[in-house]
């Protein structure tokens, strides 16, 4: 029986997974977007960044402001001033698909900025932008802080995929595991 408890525990630490966290952050402000995003003046793109990502395929975090300072604009081009990014500037397969997001200026809150990787499998590994969210200052106050911070982050990453070698030696276990019964001194 000690056996059995020896071979889960190696099977089990040879499935293990590192717990890598991916920290949603605000990122710089003003941002140059990736891919270009067409702005109108007055305005600025804030970043928001995911560091640590592996393997991340779908995203949602809250956006949370100063509305005495700033306010979030919808530019009334179908994409209520929440944009796409390229994870990995190069790679136009990396270009995050916005799912939703909700600006409430009154409450200094884009709620619910959502996005996700159509064209990757796997998702996005790594540290990259996420979404970029479109803003302008309250007149007078363009020198103030606009109290930027994330609020309710959640991500879905893929999960581990075990190598080829690995159910090799899982196959291995299992049939010494299963001779060892059969055969064992009485």
């Amino acid at each position: 029986m000690r056996i059995l408890h020896i071979l889960a525990a190696i099977i089990v630490v040879g499935f293990a997974r590192t717990a890598a966290a991916t920290v949603i952050s605000v990122g710089v402000f003003p941002a140059t977007p990736v891919p270009a995003v067409s702005i109108p003046a007055g305005t600025f793109l804030v970043a928001v960044d995911a560091n640590g990502a592996a393997g991340l395929q779908l995203w949602q975090f809250d956006l949370v402001f100063d509305p005495a300072v700033v306010q979030e604009v919808d530019p009334s081009d179908g994409s209520s001033g929440i944009y796409g990014a390229a994870f990995v500037p190069a790679d136009s397969s990396s270009d995050s698909f916005i799912l939703g997001g909700f600006p409430f200026n009154v409450l200094g809150v884009v709620s619910g900025v959502s996005g996700s990787y159509p064209g990757l499998l796997d998702g996005v590994s790594g540290d990259g932008v996420l979404a970029y969210i479109l803003f302008e200052f309250v007149t007078g106050h363009e020198t103030d802080n606009p109290g930027f911070a994330i609020d309710n982050p959640s991500v879905t990453e893929a999960g581990p995929v075990p190598e080829p070698g690995s159910l090799t030696l899982l196959a291995f276990g299992v049939l010494l595991v299963a001779a060892w019964r059969k055969y064992r001194p009485s």
